[in-house]
């Protein structure tokens, strides 16, 4: 008897949840307006639109302290370095590469000029790692040369 009536009140929350969540979805949006422009307009950069990339973050936030952190992040669901070939590559370790990558299309261009290079390394190895589709036998050399890149990109910005 009493699974009967759970079940009724347990569809009706579900629902209740589903609807709410697909009315917040197509709200219009409170935030900034981007559209599409050109690399030379100002609107291209996420400091001038304003544009926010990471949950919680401002376009003023020291850039460094916010990439430093997305590299600490990271780095909690990383093997140490000498164990790339036995770490596990799930949602989690692909999703944190992903979250990197937003923190550096957010604060990258504002990070100190001696890590610019190492910044475009970090990014186009964090997208390849950030995939599914990644061959395994290719992700033990990209982590290697993803953690040289972090770390030239953390000593530009003074920590170690």
């Amino acid at each position: 008897m009493s699974r009967m009536t759970r079940t009724p009140l347990r569809a009706a929350l579900v629902v209740a949840a589903l609807a709410a969540g697909l009315s917040a979805c197509q709200a219009p949006s409170s935030g900034p307006r981007t559209s599409p422009a050109s690399p030379d307009s100002p609107a291209a950069s996420p400091a001038a639109t304003g544009a926010i990339y990471v949950t919680g973050a401002k376009a003023g936030d020291d850039p460094c302290a916010r990439v430093v952190s997305a590299i600490g992040y990271l780095g909690l669901s990383l093997l140490p370095p000498g164990q790339e070939e036995a770490q596990h590559w799930d949602g989690d370790v692909r999703g944190r590469f992903g979250y990197l990558r937003g923190t550096l299309e957010m604060y990258g261009p504002r990070l100190p000029a001696p890590a610019k290079d190492a910044v475009a390394a970090v990014d186009g190895v964090a997208r390849t790692l950030s995939r599914a589709g990644t061959a395994a036998s290719r992700r033990p050399g990209l982590l290697r040369r993803y953690r040289a890149a972090s770390a030239a990109v953390l000593a530009a910005c003074g920590r170690s």
